[in-house]
């Protein structure tokens, strides 16, 4: 695998990479149009007969695009769901939807980002793809009394929200309802907006773990995790969540509701500090929370790997046919 980073930036993804035994080979990059860095591609790609490029957002998505040019091998892409944060980042989104119809492939991660991508992407084929996970062993008694007791929960309500510290997350909105709650909240993740959200989680008892690598010890200890964002595709943490068995609470945003329908997790409306409140209050009840635990579970073991590598093998297959009929 590739990964783009900025010079003298540490690259967990390639690093955890190589720790499964996979090749990896970083490429510095400084700008998002980085031609340099699309020249080193194409020439790894050629050296190593590499037959076909996967790129995962909009800096990857333009520099494979080049380095495929030059290199002559087809180029797939996977949108992860639009952010919106600021000006410049909308217009990089609108950017890579219009470069989506130079690929052999769309891929997204949820039905409601396909349907928006094939308003743009009008030549490239695009297709759903879920996220997947393997199977986790769900989290036992415990580990989750020994999590508790390092971060010295004891008999304490305790929420926690696994993402980057960004906008689009909703940080602010969880920070608004638990305001008259009385519970201690684990945040996890770093981002843009570190400073910004230490200030804004004045008053309450909030945790600010940092980026980490496994976050099982935060799952494990929260007894719901929160994932109030704003704008969503199909997040990671929520797969995990399910998977440990975990009571979920979430936006009705993105592929979540069909992620957590039939009572696997609880939906709010997307900004509704006081939905997502009273949603809070009410996973309080343990015996509530057991109910939606066992169908957390139940649900994650229908999306496994299995279904993500097989519709990635029939994408890579069209594209490296040359076909673009199936949209």
């Amino acid at each position: 695998m590739g990964a783009i980073g900025r010079p003298g930036v540490r690259d967990a993804l390639a690093e955890e990479a190589r720790r499964q035994g996979l090749a990896a080979v970083r490429f510095d990059s400084a700008s998002r149009f980085d031609l340099r860095c699309a020249r080193a591609i194409a020439r790894v790609a050629r050296e190593r007969g590499v037959r076909l490029l996967h790129a995962h957002d909009f800096k990857a998505l333009f520099v494979a695009l080049v380095a495929g040019l030059l290199a002559r091998v087809p180029v797939v892409a996977t949108f992860h769901g639009d952010t919106r944060a600021t000006a410049a980042v909308r217009l990089y989104e609108l950017v890579a939807r219009i470069l989506g119809n130079f690929t052999r492939g769309v891929a997204a991660v949820s039905r409601a980002l396909e349907r928006r991508l094939r308003l743009w992407v009008r030549i490239a084929p695009v297709a759903f793809v879920p996220n997947g996970l393997p199977q986790s062993a769900p989290i036992s008694e415990v580990e989750r009394r020994t999590a508790r007791a390092k971060f010295g929960l004891r008999d304490t309500y305790c929420i926690a929200l696994i993402g980057r510290l960004a906008p689009e997350k909703g940080h602010r909105v969880l920070f608004e309802s638990a305001r008259a709650m009385g519970a201690t909240l684990l945040v996890a993740g770093d981002g843009p907006l570190r400073d910004e959200l230490r200030e804004a989680a004045q008053g309450l008892d909030v945790r600010f773990l940092g980026y980490l690598e496994d976050a099982r010890e935060v799952f494990a200890a929260a007894d719901v995790i929160a994932i109030p964002s704003l704008t969503e595709g199909l997040p990671l943490t929520a797969l995990e969540a399910l998977a440990l068995g975990r009571c979920v609470i979430a936006s009705a945003v993105g592929e979540l509701p069909e992620l957590l329908a039939g009572g696997a997790g609880v939906l709010v409306p997307p900004g509704n500090a006081a939905a997502l409140s009273e949603a809070l209050q009410s996973a309080r009840d343990e015996a509530y929370r057991a109910e939606i635990e066992e169908k957390a579970r139940a649900r994650a073991r229908r999306c496994g790997v299995a279904a993500m590598a097989g519709a990635y093998a029939s994408l890579y297959g069209r594209a490296l046919s040359g076909s673009i009929s199936s949209r």
